[in-house]
């Protein structure tokens, strides 16, 4: 966990990063200090929370307008950036450092067409305008997009979320950066996609010699793409080494417990539940006098509350635990709140009942047909998984089934065994309260004018009837249900993590 600035890809030493809130310095990352060497893809893990993201804006500086360095360097191949003008921070952004964003429809602007927003990346960089053009077909083919000269014409809401990526990442690389800064590029993409970007991302990598950093709470990702792995936790790194070393023999708690967290296959007694962490993580800015990871973990004692564990060294990896040899002793934490899984009920009516379910778009005089004749039951007390790749029709299945948009003629919709309204306008209070939804990208589906505490809130007037104190001890209670720490009611969601966001929407 030491590093100095060298010829490194990337350095961060010592730092630290804080938000003003309120008049007040929110620490988030607590002296961290980590490297990327040349050629390296080097993994940053950890829960929503934790300060991944932060460290990633703070590198290429574009932390928020609240957001300090308050000690520490940051050096981008050999360059000082806490020292940089901001002229000189952008000419290292459009040159020497790249950043893939999880949400690769925020990175791109709706109202520019692809082709012109990826020559830009070529203009800045001193080509002509034809050469750009050229350049920016060429990448998009390096990037497997079959039909360039087709996707440069279109805007980036024509295209699907793994072709967006694949245009975000295609703008990354117009550079031929130092560095390639990944922020969990893969979050919403399906398996298959998901798939052929890694592979993507391995192949430019060994094609233009870039450092990666990846910053991911997807463990078996980070296994597959990294070299060696730092494990983040309130904003202190508490270990790091190589990520086959570190996966196989943890030497750190948290580590451990990130793992158990992992579904694995085959049948459990417990239902397959999920071992899990207790508690949350601290508050930003929280006084941690000793060990950061303290307050959850099996094996704390008081010289962990009150003095900081040193960086051991392990050879060719580090920790920071006075007891990491009992490391993986610690128990397994099953949940038990939420009760036994209800069972199954054929012999009742489904709860939904979808019979030649189809749906045709007109796009351009063409008819699209997204639905074709599909029939679904689901029972009581049964999940149910829908799955294929982009573009299959299984979101536009969903919300037929919510009713914003209405099935071809002749398609059966029932609730209960009763006929279902097309649309939403057609459907009772009960008939929209009984069927929700948790949209896969949760910043288009919260109001980012309102604090949780109203987002969640409204919903419960709207849907459940409640109001007054049955209001909020029900919202205290959904919130907590999803480990949703109190002291977040009152935050609006540009506030809050991706992972912090969808649990808000849950």
């Amino acid at each position: 966990m030491s590093a100095q600035l060298t010829g490194n890809a990337l350095d961060v030493v010592d730092l630290d990063v804080a938000y003003r809130i309120r008049g007040h310095d929110r620490q988030v990352l607590r002296g961290l200090t980590f490297n990327v060497r040349q050629g390296e893809s080097y993994g940053l893990v950890g829960e929503s929370g934790c300060g991944k993201s932060t460290a990633a804006f703070a590198i290429v500086g574009y932390l928020a307008r609240n957001g300090r360095v308050r000690q520490g360097q940051i050096s981008v191949a050999g360059r000082d950036v806490l020292a940089m003008s901001a002229a000189d921070v952008r000419d290292l952004r459009s040159k020497s450092a790249s950043m893939v964003y999880q949400d690769p429809s925020r990175a791109l602007n709706p109202s520019i067409r692809v082709g012109k927003q990826i020559a830009e990346a070529y203009v800045i960089v001193g080509a002509s305008g034809d050469e750009a053009t050229t350049r920016s077909e060429e990448m998009l083919r390096k990037v497997q997009i079959a039909d360039p000269s087709s996707v440069m014409q279109r805007y980036p809401h024509q295209l699907s979320g793994g072709m967006q990526q694949r245009v975000v990442i295609a703008m990354a690389l117009a550079k031929d950066p130092t560095l390639l800064i990944l922020d969990e590029p893969t979050t919403g993409l399906d398996a298959t996609v998901e798939a052929e970007v890694l592979e993507l991302v391995l192949n430019l990598r060994q094609e233009f010699g870039t450092s990666v950093l990846f910053i991911s709470h997807n463990l078996g990702v980070i296994a597959k793409m990294c070299d060696r792995v730092g494990v983040l936790y309130a904003g202190k790194l508490v270990e790091e080494g190589p990520a086959r070393a570190l996966f196989d023999d943890p030497q750190h708690p948290y580590t451990v417990g990130l793992l158990r967290c992992i579904p694995r296959g085959g049948q459990r007694k417990d239902h397959g539940r999920l071992d899990t962490i207790p508690g949350f993580l601290p508050s930003p800015g929280a006084e941690l006098p000793g060990c950061v990871y303290a307050d959850r973990c099996a094996l704390a004692d008081d010289r962990c509350r009150t003095e900081e564990p040193p960086v051991v060294d392990l050879g060719n990896r580090s920790t920071r635990c006075f007891y990491h040899e009992r490391a993986q002793s610690i128990p397994r934490v099953i949940p038990t709140e939420l009760g036994e899984p209800t069972p199954m009920d054929r012999a009742a009516v489904p709860i939904i009942h979808a019979e030649a379910m189809s749906k045709t778009f007109k796009q351009a005089g063409h008819r699209i047909h997204a639905l074709s004749d599909v029939s679904v039951d689901v029972w009581p007390g049964e999940t149910l998984g829908l799955v294929g790749e982009s573009g299959s029709g299984k979101t536009t299945f969903a919300r037929v089934l919510l009713g914003i948009i209405a099935p071809d003629e002749n398609s059966t919709l029932e609730l209960t065994g009763k006929p279902l309204g097309s649309t939403i306008g057609k459907r009772s209070r009960n008939e929209i309260r009984a069927i929700q939804i948790v949209f896969q990208n949760p910043d288009s589906a919260l109001n980012q004018r309102h604090t949780v505490r109203r987002i969640v809130g409204r919903a419960l007037t709207r849907l459940g009837g409640l109001r007054g104190k049955e209001r909020d001890e029900r919202l205290v209670e959904l919130t907590r249900s999803v480990r949703l720490d109190d002291r977040y009611l009152s935050v609006r969601p540009a506030s809050l993590s991706g992972g912090l966001k969808q649990r808000v929407a849950i």
